[in-house]
């Protein structure tokens, strides 16, 4: 009887119960997609559109909300709730160290409740970053396991930039791009820090 109500509603009115929620999940959650499901409304529903919706339990999974119309009168609908977000994923396993490229990964939307916590979204994002541990396949990208690919790796040789001379040097650590690193002077044998300029230059601040 309240599938029957739900149905000539939305055909003599031209509003239905799951449009109006999807739109006030869309105009007040940042998800991208969402789904309404096993909608059942307590109360047979009024022609006129509700005039404000709240959230009363949800929004995700089993979810309440509450219809106020024009006249006040309220009726509470119940739903289930379903909000995905994209995210990049692993096409295969993946090993420590692997410089990532679009071939390595791809896109897909999941379930926002199953997302973890710092979610890499856009495979620009991690195009050219480094794994920092081994993945297998089908494993969400995070901004945990993901990293800069460094400008200068340890042991690598370099210049080192004074005002006065630039010595050789041996970088004691991986560098990334306008951070500081630790080198050694090759001339006076000292570890000093600097700041990376570029693939092999560490500008040093007498």
């Amino acid at each position: 009887m309240i599938i029957s109500l739900l149905i000539a509603l939305a055909v003599v009115s031209g509003w239905t119960p799951e449009a109006v929620i999807q739109d006030y999940l869309i105009n007040n959650y940042p998800w991208p997609e969402i789904q309404v499901q096993k909608l059942v409304a307590e109360e047979p529903l009024p022609q006129s559109r509700p005039v404000e919706i709240i959230t009363e339990r949800g929004p995700l999974g089993r979810a309440s909300f509450i219809f106020r119309f024009p006249d006040n009168r309220e009726v509470r609908i119940k739903a289930y709730i379903t909000a995905r977000e994209q995210v990049v994923r692993t096409r295969r396993a993946l090993y420590r160290g692997t410089v990532i490229s679009s071939t390595d990964v791809y896109t897909t939307m999941m379930d926002v409740r199953r997302i973890p916590k710092g979610a890499i979204s856009d495979i620009k994002g991690v195009r050219g970053k480094v794994l920092k541990r081994s993945l297998p396949a089908d494993s969400t990208l995070t901004e945990a396991v993901t990293g800069e690919k460094p400008l200068i790796k340890k042991g690598q040789r370099i210049t080192i930039l004074y005002k006065t001379n630039s010595p050789p040097g041996i970088a004691r650590e991986d560098g990334y791009s306008e951070r500081e690193i630790s080198v050694m002077n090759l001339t006076s044998r000292k570890t000093i820090t600097g700041i990376v300029e570029s693939r092999r230059i560490v500008n040093v601040q007498p």
